[in-house]
Order: structure tokens, then C-alpha cells, then sequence
């Protein structure tokens, strides 16, 4: 099988490094998107710039009628040490392109400059859109509302994720729920303050928590069922500042991961029962509030056989090179808002080294395969082929 001769590799890489050695955080990547724009615009491309904040939208209107579709990559970087030794490592100390989105921005600006060089295969719109702050559960969404899925209306639109788990030259994928939908919750337990010596004068937030802790428990075992796909955890507890006095107050924090959105709603019934029903037997008081994450990303099973046909035609081992999912992760991913407007697939993009370490996500050994970033812009401009080509140059 040969390899699409578009795809320029090195300049990939050459992007793929700058974007590492300078990483910025979510909302902050001004440079990074100084540096997208002026590539965009050097390919030609309409650029559209400071998109739901520091975002770039760049569109090919082919001026020829045909579908209009779109590919995004997330900009932001974490708070994150870089621990990898790198000849280019990040510049910026604490802050790391440690969930890949430096390959993601690096493989779309590669497909990018693909189509841009063959204008002429295409027809309809295509779309390229460099999103901001998808760490801080918002980019997406105030991308969207900035009309990134307007003017034309788009109706598709593709993304990939980095996973060191599956080697390059490989993908992971599947129709339906890939990730989970998360929320955090905080839970704040009300009791009245005393001396230890007269415990019988107050009532101990202590108590209260831990006995909620035990009920809470109970909440998967009892109200999901044992074929939904369910985490809920109790992170951090707070309360108390001296050893002899019995505390007023406690606070716990966690998170709560779901695939279907019903059982998120009867953990969170459940949760508020518990919480405040427990505090009450006790005589203090309980609540609990929620921050919505993310909801779950849910391919679409036509767009699914689409990515799955495009990486079997151009990866090295063909159709045993794509692998599908047998369970959705619990991990989140915010293109799950764009999958709300319109009809959205993204799929694991394997990364993992062939003789050395990799690192795992959101740390700072992740020291990804830079082979797979060729494979990536090739996966994505197969797909622009197959829903854009255009018929007369077939």
C-alpha cells in the first residue's frame, strides 16, 4: 500500500515540535494561535480568527455544490512538568502538550495543506477548525456558539484523540458511546461545634460524612443496572482543625462518570436522598452540588464506517490495522458538544513507541511516536476524498 504522497510528513513533525516546545494553557493559546492562523492563511485558506476566544476556523469553499464538512483539533496544554528529556521539550516550565493536542494541531495543519494543494479533487465546503480550551470544559462549546458550524451549515464533522496504548499505524474505534459523560459534585455536611470533652452538646460533621460515605456506596450496586457502564468516587474530604474540637462542618468532592444519561440522573437523585437524609438522622444537614462535565461522546454509526474504511485504505496493515472498541472509555472529551449540533465521529489515533517509553496521558513522561502523525493527516484527507471528491476528477 503506498502512502499518500500529499501528506508532507517532515513539515508535520517540524509543526509538531514547535507546537511542543510551546505549549500554553486553555484560553491562553494566543501564540499558538497566531502561529495556526498565519500557517492557514499561507495555504490559502479564508481564515477566520479569535473563534470562541483565541480559536481559528480556516474554509475551503470550493465554489462547487457537494457536502460541507469539517475536522477539528484541540490548542491547550496542561499544567503538567515536562519529565521526557526531549531535544524539544516544553519552553514554558510547568505547562506540557500532555494529551496530544500538539499532534492533533500538527496533523490538521497537515491535511490542511493536503487539500489546499488539490483544490481541484474537491467539491462543496471543507472546514478546519483549531479549538481553544477543550481542557477547560468550554472550548467546544463557545466555539460552537461562535458559529464554527456556520455559514455554510456543516453536517459532519471528525476529530481524532492520541492514545499511547495501541501502536502507530493504528486506530481504535467504535459506533455509539466512546467516552463517558462525567460530573463533579461537592457535598457539604452541616453539623454544630463543640468541645470534645461534651460531645453530647454538638453534633459531629465527622460522623455525619463518614456514615454518608457508607450509604453512598450503595448507590451503583442498588440503582444501576450491572450492564451499564458506571464510576463513582469520593475523591477528597475536608473538615476539622483541632484535635479536641468536634467540627461543624465537612466538605467531599468526586466525580461521577456515566455512559448513559439516565443513570446519571438516578445517581444524582440518589445522591441528594442520601445525603440529606443521613444528615438529618443525625440532626445536622446535607447537600450536594453538581458541575456538569462533559456529556458522552456517541459516534455516529454512518461517519463511524466512513473513518473505519478511510484508515483500512491508507494505514500500513490495512483493515487489521483499525480496531474497534469493545467498551466506551471513561475518560471524557468535550467534541462530544459538537456531536449535540450535528452528526461527529473521532477516533484513537495510536501513538505508542516501538522500542522505548511512551507515558501514559496527562503525564509528563508522554513521549508519543511521531510516526503516527503521518497516518493521521492521511486518515483525514481520505476522508475529505470520500465525502468531498469530486466526481469529474474521479
Amino acid at each position: 500500500m503506498e502512502f499518500d504522497r500529499r501528506i508532507d510528513e517532515k513539515q508535520i513533525q517540524v509543526w509538531r515540535r514547535h507546537f511542543h516546545a510551546h505549549p500554553e494553557l486553555s484560553f491562553e493559546e494566543f501564540d499558538t494561535s497566531d502561529y495556526i492562523a498565519a500557517q492557514l492563511s499561507g495555504m490559502g485558506y479564508d481564515v477566520r480568527r479569535n473563534v470562541g476566544g483565541t480559536g481559528v476556523v480556516a474554509t475551503l469553499d470550493t465554489g462547487r455544490p457537494g457536502p460541507a464538512i469539517a475536522f477539528r483539533a484541540d490548542m491547550d496544554a496542561l499544567p503538567v512538568l515536562e519529565e521526557t528529556g526531549l531535544p524539544f521539550e516544553s519552553e514554558n516550565t510547568g505547562i506540557m502538550h500532555a494529551c496530544g493536542h500538539d499532534c492533533h494541531m500538527s496533523i490538521l495543519l497537515g491535511a490542511a495543506q493536503s487539500v489546499s494543494q488539490s483544490k481541484e479533487k474537491y467539491c462543496g465546503t471543507l472546514r478546519f477548525i483549531f479549538q481553544p480550551g477543550e481542557e477547560a470544559n468550554g472550548g467546544a462549546k463557545c466555539v460552537i456558539h461562535d458559529g464554527a458550524l456556520k455559514n455554510p451549515e456543516i453536517s459532519a464533522i471528525f476529530a481524532l484523540h492520541m492514545i499511547p496504548e495501541i501502536p502507530a499505524g493504528a486506530i481504535g474505534i467504535k459506533p455509539g458511546y466512546m467516552t463517558a459523560t462525567d460530573d463533579e459534585f461537592v457535598i457539604r455536611v452541616q453539623g454544630k461545634g463543640a468541645h470534645s470533652s461534651e460531645p453530647e452538646t454538638g453534633v459531629n460533621a465527622i460522623m455525619i460524612a463518614a456514615h454518608t460515605v457508607t450509604a453512598l456506596d450503595s448507590i451503583l450496586s442498588n440503582n444501576v443496572g450491572p450492564f451499564d457502564v458506571a464510576t463513582f468516587s469520593i475523591c477528597q474530604i475536608s473538615g476539622g482543625e483541632a484535635i479536641n474540637v468536634i467540627p461543624d462542618h465537612v466538605e467531599m468532592k468526586g466525580m461521577i462518570r456515566c455512559v448513559e444519561k439516565a443513570s446519571k440522573e438516578e445517581i444524582r437523585k440518589r445522591m441528594a436522598r442520601i445525603v440529606e437524609n443521613t444528615a438529618e438522622g443525625f440532626g445536622g444537614k446535607g447537600e450536594v452540588e453538581f458541575i456538569p462535565g462533559f456529556p458522552a461522546v456517541n459516534n455516529d454509526p454512518d461517519l463511524t464506517r466512513i473513518v473505519m474504511e478511510a484508515a483500512s485504505e491508507v494505514l500500513p496493515e490495512g483493515k487489521d490495522g483499525v480496531f474497534e472498541i469493545a467498551r466506551p472509555h471513561l475518560g471524557s472529551e468535550d467534541f462530544a458538544y459538537y456531536q449535540e449540533e450535528i452528526p461527529g465521529a473521532i477516533f484513537m489515533l495510536g501513538c505508542a513507541q516501538e522500542n522505548g517509553v511512551t507515558g501514559t496521558l496527562h503525564s509528563g513522561e508522554l513521549n508519543i511516536n511521531e510516526e503516527a502523525l503521518k497516518w493521521g493527516a492521511a486518515i483525514y484527507v481520505k476522508i475529505a476524498d470520500m465525502i468531498c471528491g469530486n466526481p469529474i476528477n474521479d
